[in-house]
């Protein structure tokens, strides 16, 4: 008997550990060095995780196709913060104008967290 309750209390906490997790990840965005907000989950149509010589890279496609390119040409060589819910994951700078619809995020993010954000924008 204690055995089944001691493993409904662990599933219980696991539960309401996943709960915190995913509510703290709703929302990414990308931010400037004043901390302004310049795109958030909602202007991004997908993104995906692509690995080269052992760094995990993020794509992601801005639902706007002059987006990337407004964003990179305020802020070329300049550092953008990229965060996951209220979380910094990568501080990368900007290094040319990006004319495309997608961007590539190359940081010091755990490919978990590269996955979570992922997850957030795809959904």
């Amino acid at each position: 008997m204690r055995l089944i309750v001691s493993a409904l209390a662990a599933m219980f906490l696991l539960v309401g550990c996943q709960q915190d997790i995913n509510n703290g990840y709703s929302e990414v965005s990308i931010q400037d060095q004043d901390g302004q907000v310049l795109v958030t989950s909602s202007d991004f149509k997908g993104a995906s995780i692509d690995e080269n010589q052992g760094r995990v890279l993020v794509t992601a496609n801005f639902k706007g196709s002059d987006t990337a390119e407004e964003v990179t040409e305020q802020h070329l060589n300049e550092k953008i913060y990229v965060y996951l819910g209220d979380k910094e994951i990568a501080s990368p700078t900007v290094q040319t104008v990006i004319t495309s619809d997608s961007i590539q995020i190359a940081g010091d993010f755990t490919k978990e967290e590269a996955e979570q954000f992922v997850d957030v924008i795809n959904q």
